[in-house]
């Protein structure tokens, strides 16, 4: 810890990215915890409506994220080369491929909202309000697909900054429009999905003028984002692939945890949806550093600089664990604050309580895993393993405990929250296990 203060580069390099970051997830956080809190307001049935349907989105999401993610290790390191066009190369196809991700989740959910889902709720009601909510966010996929790509490159060529500032635009956005839309038109759980709609399309707007208007680097000739080539499209893949795969059943089995917890009711999963929103917000700090680690170590290999990925890698663990702390201790004294805001009955809000209070513990595992999996393993290109370790925490150990506690046992929430909570530490010790072997250091373009 002292040797990484010591490193005033290093400290230099991670804060210009990680801040910014931080920041861009906080406020995207707060986008997507904005329609639970607002529809609360409703009852605890539109609260679950939207959190479930909202697993699609996350499901999308973390689809889009995996293709990015994995572009993110070949654009850092060509960035790190000085090689532009292969960053341009590399962003090509990306946005086709998470523009054809959108297509599919679009398509299921305007023709098939209520068998969706019907996966993660047996209320009729929750099924209703979930479907005029669905169906509408649908249309902010192919939004949110373009603006991923985008931001992930810039992230790659050092101006993370930039991405921050237009999601803060979408925030303050979605606030605005929620409120007429929702309170002041009466528009319900539909006015929550049109407040997010208008967010996010002038997200998308204001990011494109920006990045014309200054000329970034990512601009260039049509030519130069499909100038590809067999040779390059198989390397891609290699690496990619076991990075989208990794995201997306990882996120299908996260999304598997709901259709557990609905054997508990809808009040508990009322209390889930909290919970969770509450987690996405502290974790921020872990991701932050997470991704920023992930950016500079990839640089640093693209140099063909292995020994300073390596201590990056090292210091970089070092400050997701004291991020993590003091998220946690912050966490857990707010607490019983935070969970007040939310218009829940009395036994949701006691549920909640209780599982903030793990997830203010159990986010130091949670985001050392993210350090060493998504920042550390996938900065050079060591996929695999990354997707190896998620599946088989999730698989293994998070999955058969949702469904353990909640459909077998029986047994209250916030016990079965613990018990799936326990694949975070099952997954840190081979998470850093595979670390320290030092496989995943190697330049990949």
């Amino acid at each position: 810890m002292r040797k990484m203060f010591k490193d005033k580069v290093f400290l230099r390099n991670i804060t210009a990215l990680a801040l910014p970051i931080m920041l861009n997830e906080l406020v995207n956080s707060l986008i997507n915890i904005m329609d639970t809190f607002m529809t609360g307001k409703l009852g605890a049935e539109s609260v679950t409506a939207v959190g479930l349907s909202n697993q699609i989105f996350f499901l999308f999401n973390l689809c889009c994220f995996g293709i990015s993610s994995g572009a993110t290790i070949f654009m850092a390191q060509y960035w790190g080369n000085k090689d532009i066009k292969g960053v341009r190369r590399v962003l090509g196809m990306a946005m086709i491929f998470v523009q054809s991700c959108a297509l599919i989740f679009f398509i299921g959910a305007r023709l098939f909202p209520r068998e969706l889902l019907s996966i993660y709720s047996q209320d009729i009601n929750v099924i209703d309000l979930g479907e005029d909510y669905l169906t509408l966010i649908a249309y902010t996929y192919f939004l949110m697909a373009f603006v991923n790509v985008v931001n992930v490159s810039l992230k790659a060529i050092g101006k993370a900054a930039q991405p921050m500032f237009t999601t803060f635009i979408a925030l303050v956005t979605n606030v605005i429009m929620n409120y007429i839309f929702i309170f002041e038109m009466g528009l319900g759980v539909k006015g929550a999905a049109m407040g997010t709609i208008c967010a996010r399309s002038l997200e998308l707007i204001v990011q494109l003028i920006l990045v014309f208007g200054r000329k970034l680097p990512i601009i260039g000739n049509i030519k130069d984002y499909i100038s590809l080539n067999k040779a390059f499209i198989k390397k891609y893949i290699i690496i990619a692939l076991p990075v989208f795969l990794n995201e997306f059943f990882w996120a299908l089995g996260t999304t598997s945890y709901n259709i557990a917890y609905k054997y508990s009711g809808t009040v508990a999963q009322a209390a889930v949806q909290v919970s969770s929103s509450v987690q996405n917000l502290f974790a921020v700090a872990g991701m932050g550093v997470g991704a920023a680690c992930g950016i500079i170590l990839s640089n640093a290999l693209g140099a063909n600089d292995r020994e300073k990925a390596i201590d990056y890698a090292k210091k970089g663990q070092s400050l997701t664990i004291l991020f993590s702390i003091v998220s946690g201790i912050v966490l857990a004294i707010f607490a019983p604050l935070i969970v007040s805001f939310f218009d829940i009955n009395e036994d949701g809000k006691r549920y909640a309580l209780y599982m903030v209070y793990i997830v203010a513990v159990g986010i130091v595992f949670k985001n050392i895993n993210y350090t060493n999996i998504v920042g550390i393993l996938r900065s050079g290109g060591d996929t695999l393993a990354g997707l190896l370790l998620d599946m088989g925490g999730v698989w293994l150990v998070g999955v058969p405990m949702a469904f353990l506690g909640s459909m077998v046992l029986g047994l209250p929430i916030y016990i079965t929250f613990t018990m799936v909570y326990l694949e975070e530490a099952f997954k840190m010790i081979f998470s850093e296990a595979r670390v320290l072997k030092l496989k995943w250091a190697n330049t990949i373009i």
